[in-house]
C-alpha cells in the first residue's frame, strides 16, 4: 500500500513538471504607426533660441507589455525623416501607462544617417481605442540632443517639440 501511495505520487509530480504552463506575465506587442512634426529650436550662436518647423518624421516601432497588469513596456521605433536629406535613426524608450488610454515615456533618441544627434526624449500619448486590439493615438513630446554632429554649433543643445498622431495594433 505504501509502495502505491509512493509510485502514484512520484507519478503525479513527473507529471506536473513535464506539462506545460502558460507563464503568468505574459508579453503582449504593440506595433505602432505615427507621422510626427512640431517645432525644432536651438541657438544658432547668437545667444538666443531659433525656432523652426521641425522636419517631417515617420515612426514604427513595437512596444512589449511586460508586466502582469501591462502597465509597463519596452518599446524599439525605427524613425525615418522625410525632409531634408532623409535621414533615419532609432529610439528605445520605457513607457508606463497610467490608465489604459493614458501612458508617459522616457526614451533615448538617435538619428544616425547621414548626420547624426543623440538624446533624451519625454512625452504622453492618449489612444483612441477602436475595439480590443486597435487603437488611434496621439503623443506629445519634448527632445533634447546634445550630441551629434548636426548641432548649430559644438556648443549647441537641439530641441524638439513633437506632434504625433498614428496607429496601434495589438498582436
Amino acid at each position: 500500500m505504501r509502495l502505491s501511495r509512493l509510485c502514484c505520487a512520484l507519478l503525479v509530480a513527473l507529471f506536473g513538471t513535464w506539462t506545460p504552463r502558460q507563464a503568468r506575465a505574459q508579453a503582449v506587442v504593440d506595433g505602432t504607426f505615427a507621422v510626427q512634426s512640431g517645432l525644432e529650436g536651438a541657438d544658432p550662436g547668437t545667444g538666443a533660441v531659433g525656432w523652426q518647423r521641425a522636419r517631417t518624421r515617420l515612426a514604427l516601432g513595437a512596444e512589449w507589455l511586460t508586466d502582469d497588469t501591462r502597465r509597463e513596456a519596452i518599446g524599439l521605433s525605427a524613425l525615418i525623416e522625410l525632409e531634408r536629406s532623409g535621414s533615419f535613426g532609432a529610439e528605445v524608450r520605457y513607457r508606463r501607462w497610467l490608465y489604459p488610454w493614458l501612458g508617459a515615456y522616457a526614451a533615448v533618441t538617435s538619428i544616425l544617417q547621414p548626420e547624426s544627434l543623440l538624446g533624451v526624449t519625454g512625452g504622453v500619448t492618449a489612444v483612441l481605442p477602436l475595439g480590443r486590439a486597435a487603437g488611434l493615438f496621439g503623443e506629445l513630446s519634448t527632445s533634447a540632443f546634445p550630441l551629434g554632429t548636426d548641432l548649430p554649433h559644438d556648443e549647441a543643445v537641439l530641441i524638439w517639440a513633437s506632434l504625433a498622431a498614428g496607429v496601434r495594433l495589438r498582436f
